[in-house]
Formats: C-alpha cells, structure tokens, sequence
C-alpha cells in the first residue's frame, strides 16, 4: 500500500493516537474537500475476533466493536456515504453463537452507519 500511496493506519497507530485522529486524517487523504460521496467498504475482519469470529481472516488485536462504531458514526456524520459494502461477513465458518455475534456486530455497524448512535 505505501508504493501504491495509499493512507492506511496499523493497530499501533490507532492505539497511538486514537481511531478519531486516524479516520479524519483517513478521510483527508482520499477526500480533502469532502465535496465528494463516499463508498465504504466495511471489512468485518478488521475487527479483533472477540467481536466478529465468523469472517474468513479474523486476526487477533483488530479494532474493538466499539472503534468499528465510531468508524460508522463518523461516516454518517458526514452525510457523505452514497454506498456502503459490508463484506467479510460469513456466518458458515463459525458455531451458531459466532455466526449470531459476527452478524449482530456487522448489523449494528451497518445502522451506525446509517445514523443510529450506541446509546
């Protein structure tokens, strides 16, 4: 991704600074103005597997559902979003319950991004 120019956050630097410091400069790289509608496209499996098991790359030290969220509010905040992909999200690959959190996870995500706010 750094040959390419992409912007992108590793785990250490979310921690660092914080998910709010990270997506806003997240969203400055690829849309400055933001004068521009936003495809997002949500990859479950960012999230630590406490939260979404069922996902084909879960990886230990991933976001909290809580970080997942804030993504997702701030995104709607923007009223930016035109489309949103939620991917990653495979119920098959886990027991009921992992199937059942990862799912839930993803939806309450979905909403968020959506403008619903975790009260």
């Amino acid at each position: 991704m750094k040959k390419l120019g992409i912007k992108y956050f590793c785990m250490y630097e979310i921690d660092k600074y914080g998910i709010s410091y990270c997506l806003n400069q997240a969203l400055k790289a690829v849309n400055p103005q933001m004068d521009r509608p936003i495809h997002l496209s949500y990859d479950i499996d960012s999230l630590d597997p406490v939260y979404a098991v069922s996902t084909g790359t879960p990886v230990m030290g991933g976001l909290t559902f809580r970080e997942g969220c804030f993504i997702a509010e701030e995104i709607a905040a923007t009223n930016m979003l035109s489309v949103l992909d939620m991917v990653e999200v495979n119920p098959e690959l886990t027991d009921i319950a992992g199937g059942e959190l990862t799912a839930n996870c993803a939806s309450k995500i979905i909403l968020s991004c959506l403008g619903s706010r975790i009260v």
